[in-house]
């Protein structure tokens, strides 16, 4: 049985609870407890992934992880320097701001996190690339503000988990999209066959401390990809690559309980405590995955 469902919460309300979360994890969480460019999951090579009470922050193994993450991802699209790229969800401006460097290529981050996109204009003029990168204020959930049929190549890493509407960010996607035009992504997702109770258990109790609005499957993924129109080419894990991911966050888990344990328990505290122990469980026992996939919007006929 596959299982997929939104939190029961107006789209207003979970609006809300997105910008709140990113103000509140951005300069903490993000920027100082993992990487200060990117904010998601890195794929490790052997050796690469930091140990206990290593600053990840300062790590160059994380910093290598995230970057190969990226170059997963975007791959399949074979951006150029032609390209015109919009990175949906760009949080600080890591992937624009790489992709830029190494590709050459014009990319507009959309993003609806104020503070994030200040982060982001900022490390854009410190590398000196402002010519090839802009930002736009915009919910990628409700609409993305291009013209039809003008953009070579979305991204969106590790972002529509946020969206309160999924199937309107694919549709906007689609319609952006030059014919022939390329997505490609990653996602948190629920894993295809959990039943009901396994669902309720395992994905419901990280949505609320990670802003999360539900989880899709690959199965339900792939239908409104369909939906919006776009051919699917690729829908992957990343072999195992991505299992230092969840000792990392069982390493932070740790660390944090000890906190509590040894009498140093603030809200803060027990909130992290909430947010990585539930993402660890649902992690550990297979429930939650990432997955990647990229799909074209078809050439035009008739």
């Amino acid at each position: 049985m596959t299982v997929s469902k939104h939190l029961d919460t107006s789209t207003s309300d979970k609006k809300k609870a997105a910008e709140r979360y990113y103000d509140e994890n951005t300069p903490g969480i993000y920027l100082k407890g993992w990487n200060r460019d990117h904010i998601h999951f890195g794929l490790f090579e052997p050796g690469e992934c930091p140990g206990p009470g290593e600053v990840l922050a300062d790590s160059p193994g994380l910093a290598r992880a995230v970057e190969r993450m990226v170059e997963v991802i975007v791959a399949p699209a074979g951006i150029a320097a032609h390209h015109h790229v919009v990175d949906a969800g760009c949080g600080v401006g890591g992937t624009a701001i790489h992709l830029a460097r190494t590709r050459g290529c014009r990319v507009t981050g959309v993003n609806l996190n104020r503070m994030q996109l200040e982060i982001a204009t900022g490390k854009v003029r410190e590398a000196g690339l402002d010519h090839l990168i802009g930002f736009q204020f915009a919910d990628c959930s409700l609409s993305l503000p291009f013209a039809d049929a003008s953009i070579d190549v979305v991204v969106n890493i590790e972002s529509a988990c946020h969206y309160d509407d999924r199937k309107q960010f694919l549709r906007e996607a689609s319609r952006i999209l030059k014919p022939s035009g390329i997505i490609v992504a990653m996602d948190w997702m629920a894993r295809d066959g959990l039943t009901v109770e396994e669902y309720d258990k395992f994905i419901v109790p990280l949505c609320t401390p990670f802003a999360v609005s539900g989880l899709e499957s690959q199965s339900t993924y792939t239908d409104i990809l369909r939906e919006a129109g776009l051919e699917i080419l690729q829908f992957e894990d990343f072999d195992g690559k991505d299992a230092d991911n969840l000792r990392l966050v069982e390493n932070a888990y740790n660390f944090l309980s000890t906190l509590q344990f040894s009498g140093i328990e603030t809200p803060g505290i027990r909130g992290l405590i909430d947010q990585f122990g539930t993402l660890y469980e649902a992690w550990r026992n297979g429930s939650f995955e990432l997955r990647r996939y990229c799909a074209r919007k078809p050439e035009e006929t008739g």
